[in-house]
């Protein structure tokens, strides 16, 4: 390799080497400033403040400082009895945050190095250089300010603050970014000191505000109080009024719908009522057409019934006359003659109770038939009427009019309708009796010819049917007697004869029942009349004998009734009655 080569080599490495010790150098000795760090480099060449770039610092021949330029919070507290006193004496609580910071020029920077030094980065540092400072600003600015002044401008009251300061920090290479007030109230009363000057003067001006405002306060409550209540008594007055004036228009509208109801239900009880005496003026005239056309059918009806009844009447009790005319007369022709006229006479009496049977048959059969149709006819009228008093009830006058007028027809018609009946009754009536009259004319004409004997017989027949009533009437006294003693002694003497040499044929029953029989009502004239009959009431045997001829004189079928008595009692004679004849029983 030539010589020059490896020179070349030599002194191109020689050469890297002082340039890597000049860069190593370079790095080590080199500084730079950044954007909140500034640096202030003072020795060989003089002070020099860097803020962007770098500096070369020979350790030997150079001093190095730096110093930030960041914002540095301070906060500044007065209170209690440090607090600040305003303009009225009154002293204020405060806390104030101060953002300080290095004003970034070259002088500031300087002259914040030269006050503090090294501790120019240090926040106490920093706080204790400027406290006073700052408490001086913010006594001489609340100074000239009152307490209410301040409260109410806080901005005024800041922007007086950084004024002051301005100079101060200038000197010291600061400057004040913002002031905030983040405390500010009046201090306590406990905290004032009655020998201050300040604070004399401060709580009487507090004490006067004070009461004042308690004054104010209490005359507030009390007219807002009494505001209330009267606003309250206007709400309530008008509370009642609308109340009042809502129940008044309720009973209002009561009032107009109860009226348009009672207007709705007068037109719907007018058309009710027009349509209801529509319906029953038309029921009312059919109902009468209907009863005027079942009346002059009734009135026909029953007027053929009549006039039929009548004439069949008429020839039933003419046909009976005749026959009884003609049964009588062959009775009387014939008891004229011989012993059997007794018997045409009982026949004659048959036949006659027969009719008098049949014609009151008629007349309970025309009797009957003529309640039961006058029950009917005051059926079908009391029906009308009722009908028609409904309709009364119910239809107005005019309706009531009309049912009256048909009430008047109804009943002119059953009138005329009774009338005519009871014409035709009277006229059947009439036809009767003439009838009847006839056939008692006659029999009493056949009684008139009749002989004593046959007369005789009908009285003691007579005699006979009432004799049972009047034996019942006497014998009421022996049912009072509810005991009855006999004293028999005839067993001492043995029995004594009758006056007729017979003897004493009598039993104790006999002579109890002849003992009760003295207790008879009207005994002398019973035996009297049963005497005439041939009878003797005295004894039983004469009343038992009684009983046999009445029942024997009953049978309507005998020919003849026999009656014999044995003796009838001591002096007594017995006698025979024979009766004649024959009897029929009469209904």
């Amino acid at each position: 390799m030539p010589a020059s080569l490896i020179n070349i080599l030599i002194y191109a490495v020689i050469v890297l080497v002082v340039l890597a010790v000049i860069g190593l150098i370079l790095t080590r000795l080199y500084r730079r400033a950044t954007k909140d760090v500034a640096l202030i480099r003072t020795g060989f060449g003089g002070e020099k403040v860097v803020l962007n770039g770098g500096i070369m610092v020979i350790p030997v021949l150079h001093e190095l400082m730096q110093v930030r330029l960041t914002t540095v919070k301070l906060e500044v507290s007065r209170l209690n009895k440090d607090a600040l006193i305003t303009l009225d004496k009154l002293r204020v609580d405060v806390v104030g945050l101060f953002h300080i910071k290095v004003k970034p020029d070259a002088e500031s920077i300087a002259a914040a190095a030269q006050t503090l030094g090294d501790a120019v980065n240090s926040p106490d540092a920093v706080k204790s250089l400027l406290d006073g400072k700052l408490v001086s600003a913010l006594r001489s600015v609340a100074a000239t300010m009152t307490m209410e002044h301040l409260h109410a401008n806080r901005a005024d009251f800041i922007q007086k603050v950084q004024e002051a300061l301005m100079t101060d920090l200038d000197m010291n290479g600061f400057q004040l970014e913002s002031v905030s007030i983040t405390h500010f109230d009046q201090t306590a009363f406990e905290h004032f000191n009655e020998n201050n000057a300040f604070d004399a003067e401060g709580l009487t001006v507090l004490t006067r505000t004070i009461e004042e405002r308690k004054k104010i306060r209490n005359d507030i409550v009390a007219t807002n109080r009494v505001e209330i209540e009267q606003r309250n008594l206007d709400a309530n007055n008008q509370s009642l009024e609308i109340a009042q004036a809502a129940e008044q228009a309720r009973l209002t509208q009561g009032q107009t719908l109860a009226a348009l109801r009672a207007q709705q239900a007068t037109a719907i009880a007018t058309a009710e009522a027009e349509q209801t005496q529509l319906a029953e003026i038309a029921r009312i005239s059919a109902e009468q057409a209907q009863a005027v056309a079942q009346t002059e059918a009734d009135k026909i009806t029953q007027t053929a019934t009549i006039a039929r009844d009548g004439a069949i009447q008429t020839a039933t009790i003419e046909r009976d006359r005749n026959i009884e005319l003609a049964r009588i007369t062959t009775a009387v022709q014939t008891a004229q003659k011989s012993e059997e006229e007794s018997t045409a006479t009982a026949a004659a009496n048959e036949a006659r109770a027969l009719a008098v049977r049949a014609e009151e048959s008629v007349a309970t059969a025309k009797a009957t038939e003529i309640a039961n149709r006058t029950k009917n006819v005051a059926v079908i009228a009391a029906t009308q009427r009722a009908q028609e008093e409904a309709v009364q009830i119910t239809v107005a006058a005019q309706a009531d009019k009309e049912a009256a007028e048909a009430r008047a027809t109804a009943l002119r018609t059953e009138a005329n309708a009774e009338a005519d009946a009871e014409k035709a009754r009277a006229e059947g009536r009439a036809a009767a009796f003439k009838v009847d009259a006839a056939g008692q004319t006659a029999l009493n004409e056949a009684t008139n010819i009749l002989s004593d004997a046959q007369t005789a017989l009908l009285v003691r027949k007579a005699m006979l049917e009432a004799l049972p009533g009047i034996l019942a009437a006497a014998g009421k006294p022996i049912e009072q007697i509810d005991r009855i003693s006999i004293l028999d002694a005839r067993g001492l003497h043995g029995d004594g004869g009758g006056s007729d040499g017979t003897g004493n044929a009598t039993n104790l029953a006999d002579a109890a029942v002849a003992a009760a029989m003295r207790y008879r009502v009207g005994g002398p004239l019973i035996d009297a009349l049963m005497s005439e009959l041939g009878m003797n009431g005295a004894t039983m045997g004469g009343m038992l004998a009684g009983a046999a001829a009445v029942e024997q004189l009953g049978d309507g079928s005998a020919s003849g009734v026999t009656t014999e008595t044995g003796p009838a009692g001591k002096g007594t004679n017995g006698a025979t009655h024979r009766v004649s004849g024959s009897a029929s029983a009469s209904t």
